[in-house]
């Protein structure tokens, strides 16, 4: 009965109740009634009072439907309360946006006022003040990522290479390195896309001469060893390696495709700027073909080709409407509308080209650049040199839960930890400090479809973004510089060492 929650309904049931009331205090005045009359009003009384399985049933929904609607109406306020905060305003803005290059940190505005407490994705303790820009964050914690997200230290005459350097992670990354004064060599697949991404910078007057890209696969090893060679060839110096380059979902090549036209322009097309800053790696390539056969550097040659080769069944067959013409994301990638990826499969369902990339991408090409870039690190003689091999929760074994899922990345990451793990002991005889940094929950891997469903009905955000998992993997160097004290040999998670 939809009028139940009416304040007429109401009034008749307490209505009904002082006239049950008066009834049990005197049975007699039934006696007024006809016989007829009373059977029914008793029949009905005591069908109320002890009712069927079906009125039970009904009562029982009706409960429910009404705490559902509840549950629901405290779930929107409280939603609308933490879109109100910086990191969903932001996600709010067609492409992400990378901080303004000013150095002072900005002040937060005053803290949101929640409707109901909520439990911090760092210390898990509930809070009811969300700060100005964290919506997952109690405001202790908040604070000091506040603070750590705007961190800095002065890296002047410093070299820096970080792989997966085009977007997210490692372009928020570089970007704050060039800013603190440092050389960076950024490597991807997509070098005359990453060249464009970073000349829109504002500020890329300021440190564009201290820019360098290199187009790499990463999967294709023998390139990475031609690669490292060369590095040792034309810099006297490296000071800080990022390993941060990371496969966690394949993507077909319809995924790449709209990069394809951009990549293939040739060197003369390109502005003065973008051929200044792909100078070196244009030498690599020129030199690679006459001093190395094709087989051996087709990572270096090819870097952007090598997305289009259809590689698993399916994926030779194009077609647009998973993958949408023009429809990109905030980080200017392609929309991906597939209902399913690898971020949901077990162990006997993930492919084995899956698995091999996996690992040559997230273990095999940091081994690589770790091993032979150590004595370019050792050549200029300081002890405060830092490798970053950027990890993830998924390569932890020390935890409560986990599930059946992605058990490749899994096994990708737990091998990067066990490479910090067991080499970092010997790279600290050479001040070379080497950590592994989990970048925070950044992404939600679903996709998209589900990702959006559990937005809509649980409100799920991504508690941290780009920069501040950038932030997680310079931390090392830039506490390191700022308070002298360089930790090494760790597993760190929100700026703290945690367990492997």
């Amino acid at each position: 009965m939809t009028e139940m929650l009416s304040k007429t309904f109401a009034e008749r049931v307490a209505a009904s109740i002082e006239l049950l009331e008066a009834i049990k205090a005197d049975r007699g005045l039934l006696a007024q009634l006809p016989e007829e009359t009373v059977i029914r009003f008793l029949t009905a009384a005591g069908q109320i009072a002890r009712p069927d399985r079906v009125g039970q049933e009904q009562l029982w929904k009706a409960r429910q439907l009404r705490k559902q609607v509840k549950r629901r109406a405290q779930f929107e306020a409280l939603q609308r309360q933490l879109d109100k905060t910086g990191i969903r305003r932001q996600r709010q803005q067609q492409v992400f946006p990378t901080p303004s290059p000013t150095a002072a940190i900005p002040a937060p505005t005053p803290p949101i006022e929640l409707s109901e407490p909520v439990d911090c994705y760092i210390c898990k303790y509930p809070y009811r003040q969300a700060h100005s820009f964290y919506d997952w964050l109690c405001p202790s914690c908040a604070e000091f990522n506040w603070q750590k997200r705007h961190q800095t230290a002065d890296l002047s005459g410093r070299v820096a290479l970080i792989t997966g350097a085009r977007v997210k992670i490692g372009y928020q990354a570089a970007i704050k390195l060039l800013r603190a004064g440092a050389r960076v060599i950024a490597l991807t697949r997509f070098p005359k896309d990453a060249v464009a991404r970073y000349a829109k910078e504002p500020d890329f007057g300021v440190w564009g001469d201290r820019l360098e890209v290199y187009g790499l696969d990463l999967r294709h090893t023998p390139s990475v060893e031609v690669f490292a060679a060369h590095v040792k060839t034309v810099y006297d110096r490296l000071d800080f390696l990022f390993n941060n380059a990371c496969q966690t979902v394949r993507r077909p090549p319809d995924f790449y495709q709209h990069l394809m036209d951009g990549e293939t322009q040739s060197l003369e097309a390109l502005p003065s700027v973008a051929r200044r800053v792909l100078a070196n790696h244009e030498i690599l390539r020129s030199q690679s073909r006459v001093l190395a056969p094709e087989a051996r550097t087709r990572g270096l040659q090819h870097s952007a080709a090598l997305s289009q080769l259809p590689l698993l069944e399916g994926e030779g067959e194009r077609g647009n409407q998973l993958f949408p013409a023009g429809q990109l994301d905030a980080d200017l990638q392609q929309i991906d509308l597939r209902k399913h990826n690898s971020w949901r499969l077990p162990l006997a369902e993930v492919s084995a080209i899956e698995l091999l990339e996996v690992h040559l991408v997230n273990a095999v090409a940091p081994f690589i650049l770790n091993a032979r870039l150590k004595p370019l690190m050792l050549r200029y003689p300081s002890k405060d040199k830092h490798i970053v091999n950027v990890s993830a929760m998924e390569g932890q074994f020390y935890r409560t839960r986990k599930t059946d899922k992605h058990p490749h990345t899994n096994m990708a990451k737990a091998a990067l930890n066990m490479m910090t793990r067991t080499s970092a002991a010997d790279y600290i005889n050479d001040g070379i400090h080497m950590n592994s940094v989990d970048t925070g929950w950044i992404t939600d891997e679903d996709p998209a479809e589900l990702a959006e469903r559990k937005r809509v009905t649980q409100g799920f955000h991504p508690p941290l973004d780009h920069v501040d998992a950038a932030a997680r993997i310079c931390d090392p160097i830039f506490s390191g510089f700022l308070t002298g004290q360089h930790v090494w040999g760790q597993f760190l998670k929100d700026y703290q060492p945690a367990r492997w």
